[in-house]
């Protein structure tokens, strides 16, 4: 069975790929930061390696070390990352620079593996038409609204340059599921009563479970594909209201309608800031995100990987969101 290296293995998409994989039968080594709770993989017995993304020269001979201590590796799968952060420069930092750093120093070192694959985010292309509300292909020009989705652009196209990598990058929408916390803000508003719209009720989204998304990954780890770009989603058009319909159904919620102007959200991200770096905290709101989450159009088309790999979501929104809401009650964070 293939041995794969996966870095962020203690996030959210990390944790859900570990667990999957393993169960599956592959052999896992994990690089997690030195600041990472690594309890549960120690507990399956998962070795954990410390790699310096940071540092080209050490980061070689690390690898090289694992790959003398747990032989050759198959696949590595890149999912390390910043989502938010009160820096513009960290997302250029860890989105884009530790990603080349770890090419080049599998490229120079003797553990080249036969394929890499990097998760990076629809919010490389940037959002869709919002006229004609055209669901985002992966042929569109990229045009990200934010520094996040311009660092992992960035990444995209160091890797798409590197002739010896054999290498496939996915492209998630939104990403829900047991542990998720960003689009758990949005439950918890309804959860209090507050249904909650930025500048418009007319904003249209894709999702995708992070079970499903795991699947994705594990196709695309035993497929002969390489070079090839995807955009994940469960295929399916949800309106912002839709959306919010759902939660409030599991819920057993009624909710006041409220929605802000942009200008109120920007301010109110501001002052998000301000208090973020008072408690050296990087809130979730940013004006920068904002820029975001006021787009209409998310909408986002998985046609190609559903042709090329099979791809059938298993989670659907209502059954997915349902049962994520149930996990969220009983782990008590509702």
């Amino acid at each position: 069975m293939k041995t794969l290296l996966i870095t962020g293995a203690t996030g959210f998409i990390g944790h859900h790929l570990v667990e999957q994989v393993i169960g599956l039968g592959f052999r896992v080594i994990a690089s997690a930061r030195i600041s990472s709770n690594i309890n549960w993989l120690e507990k399956q017995n998962i070795p954990v390696v410390m790699l310096s993304l940071g540092e080209t020269e050490k980061l070689m001979v690390e690898l090289n070390s694992v790959v003398e201590e747990y032989g050759e590796i198959d696949v590595v799968i890149h999912n390390a990352g910043v989502t938010q952060s009160l820096k513009e420069a960290d997302y250029y930092a860890v989105n884009y620079v530790l990603t080349k750093n770890l090419i080049t120093a599998l490229a120079t070192s003797s553990s080249l593996p036969p394929k890499f694959i990097f998760v990076s985010s629809i919010a490389a292309v940037g959002p869709g038409d919002a006229v004609t509300f055209v669901p985002i292909r992966e042929d569109d020009s990229p045009h990200p609204v934010t520094h996040y989705g311009n660092s992992k652009l960035l990444a995209e196209q160091f890797i798409m340059a590197q002739k010896q990598l054999s290498w496939i990058i996915v492209r998630p929408t939104i990403v829900y599921g047991p542990h998720e916390k960003n689009f758990f803000n949005m439950i918890k508003a309804i959860n209090k009563g507050f249904e909650l719209y930025i500048g418009s009720q007319k904003q249209m989204l894709s999702f995708i479970h992070v079970k499903d998304l795991a699947d994705v990954l594990i196709r695309l780890i035993v497929t002969n594909l390489s070079r090839e770009v995807y955009n994940l989603s469960d295929g399916e058009a949800y309106s912002v209201i839709n959306v919010n319909q759902i939660i409030k159904s599991e819920l057993n919620k009624k909710t006041r309608i409220v929605v802000l102007p942009v200008s109120l959200v920007r301010l109110i991200a501001f002052y998000n800031e301000i208090l973020g770096r008072f408690a050296l905290l990087s809130p979730i709101l940013t004006r920068d995100k904002v820029k975001e989450l006021k787009q209409l159009n998310w909408l986002c088309d998985n046609s190609k990987i559903k042709r090329d790999v099979g791809f059938s979501p298993a989670y659907y929104l209502e059954e997915g969101m349902t049962k994520t809401i149930k996990w969220y009650k009983k782990n008590d964070w509702l």
